[in-house]
């Protein structure tokens, strides 16, 4: 008998087989992303290989054809290509900058797998299992039973990483609990209030913070309309305005307020810090975006043209804001492209079955406002993490089930 090789070994497998396996490899990435980045570049390129052999980029014309968050992302990803051609930037600070914007470029190769609903299901437990090992690492580092070198923050990953990703943690939760049966609504509930509890009395991330006060009010829209939104904009400002004035864990918010408001009314001899630098950050790149507005200074010429302004020799890597950023590197370009990668996402959220459709407006809301005080495309974690979610949520609208059959079929959008 003739030996098979192995790719026929692998045809000879059933697609239930395929997706048992690889559904796995997906929720192992999602878990990786929380907590190793070493461990999520190895489990990606694992996905990507998986991809490969098991014919799902055969997916990618359907995918890019129903999908304007995929084609989004990747006209986004095709601008940063675009900006190699006429930037005066050393080659490898131009194609480091194309390598950490690679995620944009796993939402369609995501989006091939979550068109079967094995994956979605796998996904989404894999998300609850990392959300939960991240919390509890959290609380042992701010116990004292586990440390981290150069850690202070009492998170996996860094206080801003982990704030955003528990912000969103609570909102799903919250979700969960109108959503599933009695008996198990217990838990989510117990996950929220563990959640609020770790984002505002261990962590401190603020842009996290930020976001779960914004979440909040949409939550109570979607869920019960106006009377529940003026019960939780009530409920929120109560909460802040004992938590600021009473709690000893609010230092970090009431230290920013200051140092915004110190900013505004500083000599010029004084030194800002904290947000006030931020603020200097984004008044350098306001006047680059105005010396080169239509197409930038190109892919990766960040660092250098602040150098060149600010006269700061030690560099920066970003301005703590990715609509600036984008727009310094890419111009009107780069700024249209992502402003359009978010409103597909605005867009295709419309077709999704209802508690996606939720999930995917909170899901833009929270990197709108990441995007405001962080580069979160930049970001390792925040731009695995963001590629997934993005993927997961908007793939939901192309999954119909088969009659007799353990997988789902690309259906077109239901509008």
């Amino acid at each position: 008998m003739q030996k098979r090789g192995i790719w026929q070994r692998l045809s000879g497998l059933s697609r239930h087989d395929f997706n048992q396996s690889g559904a796995y490899l997906i929720g192992l990435l999602i878990v990786a992303i929380y907590v190793s980045t070493a461990s999520a570049i190895v489990v990606s390129c694992l996905v990507g290989v998986w991809w490969l052999i098991t014919g799902e980029f055969k997916q990618l014309p359907v995918i890019f054809k129903t999908s304007p968050v995929a084609a989004g992302a990747m006209v986004l990803y095709l601008c940063f290509f675009i900006g190699l051609g006429y930037g005066q930037v050393p080659d490898d600070a131009a194609y480091s900058t194309i390598r950490k914007y690679r995620e944009l470029s796993y939402i369609p190769v995501l989006s091939c797998f979550f068109i079967h609903e094995r994956y979605r299901t796998i996904a989404w437990k894999a998300f609850l299992v990392a959300s939960v090992i991240s919390l509890a690492g959290s609380f042992l580092m701010d116990l004292g039973v586990m440390e981290m070198q150069r850690n202070k923050s009492f998170s996996l990953k860094s206080r801003i990483t982990h704030s955003i990703f528990i912000a969103f943690f609570i909102y799903y939760c919250a979700h969960k609990v109108t959503e599933i049966e009695r008996r198990h609504k217990i838990w989510f509930y117990i996950a929220a209030l563990i959640g609020i509890f770790n984002l505002f009395f261990v962590v401190e991330g603020r842009t996290g913070q930020l976001i779960f006060i914004i979440l909040a009010p949409l939550f109570a829209v979607q869920r019960f309309g106006k009377k529940g939104l003026l019960t939780v904009i009530i409920g929120v400002i109560c909460f802040m305005g004992l938590f600021i004035n009473y709690s000893d864990k609010s230092s970090r918010i009431r230290y920013g307020l200051t140092n915004t408001f110190n900013y505004w009314h500083q000599d010029d001899i004084k030194k800002p810090v904290d947000v006030g630098v931020r603020f200097k950050y984004w008044q350098h790149s306001m006047t680059l975006i105005a010396e080169k507005p239509l197409l930038g200074y190109g892919t990766g010429s960040f660092e250098d043209q602040y150098k060149r302004l600010s006269g700061d020799k030690r560099g920066l890597q970003n301005p703590h804001n990715e609509f600036l950023l984008i727009t310094i590197q890419l111009g009107l370009l780069g700024f249209i492209s992502y402003c359009g990668f978010m409103f597909s996402q605005f867009y295709s959220a419309r077709s999704l079955r209802q508690l996606d459709k939720w999930l995917a407006q909170g899901l833009l809301l929270t990197l709108i406002v990441t995007s405001l005080f962080n580069s979160p495309l930049l970001d390792h974690a925040e731009g695995h993490w963001f590629a997934v979610l993005l993927a997961l949520c908007h793939a939901a609208s192309r999954v119909k089930v088969n009659p007799g059959s353990k997988d789902m079929a690309v259906t077109g959008y239901h509008i």
